[in-house]
């Protein structure tokens, strides 16, 4: 099946693209998710006809974007948690509380943003990457501490 994708999609094409994929990851996954249209003869015409102005949409939304990665680099976050012993915590730090700690700062950072390999389970400072558009990627500075009993 021939769609023209709606955004970027990882390992497969960029916005505007017209890539040929399966049946199922087209009607499961591009779809629903308003990824992709069906690369019909009047979606291309309308595309070409159209890609000017998507394109200059694009930039703006890219450029946006840019600038909230450049505000997220000079956030720190920090975060406390109980600590067992030997500065490991009882518990870990998960993408989705820094998400969460993002959000009370005022940025709209979903958790599958947050590209951490994996959970934190000791105190100190950590250099956490995420995601904000595509090919745009922030550093937050994370510290995690003792709560304070």
């Amino acid at each position: 099946m021939e769609v023209i994708l709606k955004a970027e999609v990882p390992h497969l094409g960029k916005l505007l693209d017209v890539v040929q994929v399966k049946n199922g990851f087209a009607r499961n996954y591009l779809f629903p998710r308003n990824l992709a249209v069906l690369a019909t003869k009047e979606a291309k015409h309308s595309l070409e006809k159209n890609r000017a102005a998507m394109e200059a949409l694009f930039r703006k939304e890219l450029a946006a974007s840019e600038d909230i990665a450049t505000r997220i680099s000079a956030t720190q976050i920090t975060i406390e948690r109980s600590v067992v012993e030997n500065e490991r915590l009882y518990g870990s730090v998960s993408a989705s509380d820094i998400a969460a700690a993002l959000k009370g700062l005022g940025f709209n950072i979903a958790k599958r943003q947050v590209a951490l390999q994996e959970p934190i389970k000791q105190l100190g400072n950590y250099s956490v990457s995420v995601k904000v558009f595509s090919g745009v990627e922030a550093t937050v500075s994370v510290w995690v501490t003792n709560k304070a009993k």
